[in-house]
């Protein structure tokens, strides 16, 4: 009896060590806490979408931490949901290069991200996340004006009404 008691014991701390050294591995290779951020759409922010990469694209390299050859490589891309930060709601602007694979028949691809970017909904703050760093840490950019390629629905609007009163 006491040796089924001694084994059932010696399995539960083995399952036990490996799966807290799983989880440790988890944390390591992904480098960023998961438990910050949470998705949500972007319906509410005042810029979406290209303008938001236009807005990103708008910094020098060195705003952006990037180096000139990597900024020529690179591909902006804006991810389709917002993240939140310390309570507050991001649309996230990543700058990223595709590696194509090739093994035979089959492609794969993969991203380098080189950059991520933030720019808060009300478009009052903007931030970048320190790529170098191990921890999950944000710098701050100096806001700048939204570069905008399409017209508000108000303001086509106000256009079309002031075009008939002209005419009448």
């Amino acid at each position: 009896m006491k040796k089924i008691i001694l084994c059932i014991l010696c399995l539960s701390m083995v399952v036990c060590a490996f799966g807290a050294c799983a989880k440790n591995n988890d944390e390591k290779t992904t480098g960023i806490k998961q438990a910050t951020t949470e998705e949500m759409t972007t319906d509410s922010a005042v810029i979406k979408e290209a303008d938001a990469i236009n807005l990103i694209k708008s910094y020098s390299d060195d705003e952006l931490g990037l180096t000139a050859e990597d900024r020529k490589k690179a591909s902006f891309m804006v991810a389709s949901n917002g993240v939140k930060i310390d309570k507050k709601y991001y649309i996230e602007v990543i700058a990223t290069i595709k590696n194509e694979h090739k093994e035979g028949d089959k492609i794969t691809y993969t991203f380098d991200n080189l950059g991520v970017y933030y720019i808060r909904y009300d478009g009052k703050k903007i931030m970048r996340l320190d790529m170098k760093s191990e921890e999950e840490k944000y710098i701050d950019m100096k806001i700048k004006a939204v570069p905008t390629t399409t017209a508000p629905a108000e303001t086509e609007a106000k256009t079309e009404t002031e075009t008939q009163t002209t005419k009448g």
